[in-house]
């Protein structure tokens, strides 16, 4: 009985090495798609944040000049100076500097009809209003708005107060007077600025992370100022 030889195929399939060398390949090629993706999370989450900024920032500013655009002064014949023993005007004007968690930022206070109702009360009139910097945990320094109609209270921070701006850098004000000159403080109560108002005031402000913020500057000419003519 002749026996018949057949040949054996041989077997297809892959290595050890290769299948290695083909995970190695693949888990780089994922790696890569994997990291693009998380990129373009995380470059969307930066433009979300910064257009927050700049929306928080412009806003603030806003704010702020409309409120000294209705600036309320007390003028000539109708102010006189105080005696040394005469409370201070309820109408002055006071911008200084202040130290806050041993940064610098500026603190000002006036009096303005745009006074914003709170709790649907529709009263209206000339209201005190007071911007200040405070600490804050979340976002490291706010900016806060007071506002309140006559009679007007001794001023005090408080926790109702709203908050006009987050992740505050800078702020900044600086005052000029009818000669054009800069003052970094202002108080309309005190000789040094002969018991007068600014004619302008400047605004600097800056908003966002402490590497990259958005940085606003305007100046607003006041309305009405006060200020004492030279006789000649």
């Amino acid at each position: 009985i002749r026996q018949r030889h057949c040949k054996r195929l041989p077997t297809a399939g892959f290595t050890l090495i290769e299948i290695l060398t083909a995970i190695f390949i693949l888990s780089i090629v994922v790696s890569l798609v994997l990291g693009s993706f998380d990129g373009i999370f995380s470059t969307a989450d930066q433009i979300n944040a910064s257009t927050d900024y700049y929306e928080m920032g412009s806003s603030a500013l806003i704010r702020i000049v409309s409120d000294l655009t209705a600036l309320h002064v007390m003028r000539y014949p109708r102010y006189e100076p105080p005696d040394i023993d005469d409370a201070p005007e309820m109408y002055r004007f006071v911008g200084e500097e202040r130290l806050v968690g041993g940064k610098s930022f500026s603190w000002i206070r006036f009096t303005s009809l745009a006074h914003l109702p709170l709790n649907q009360v529709s009263r209206e009139g000339i209201a005190q209003m007071v911007y200040y910097v405070q600490e804050d945990e979340a976002s490291g320094y706010i900016l806060k708005r007071s506002d309140n109609l006559y009679p007007y209270p001794e001023f005090e921070e408080s926790d109702d107060d709203p908050v006009v701006c987050e992740q505050l850098q800078e702020f900044k004000l600086i005052f000029f007077d009818e000669a054009g000159r800069e003052l970094e403080s202002w108080d309309s109560e005190d000789d040094d600025t002969e018991y007068g108002t600014p004619r302008a005031v400047g605004i600097r402000l800056s908003v966002g992370e402490t590497d990259a913020p958005f940085l606003f500057r305007t100046q607003v000419m006041l309305p009405v100022y006060r200020y004492q003519p030279v006789k000649r």
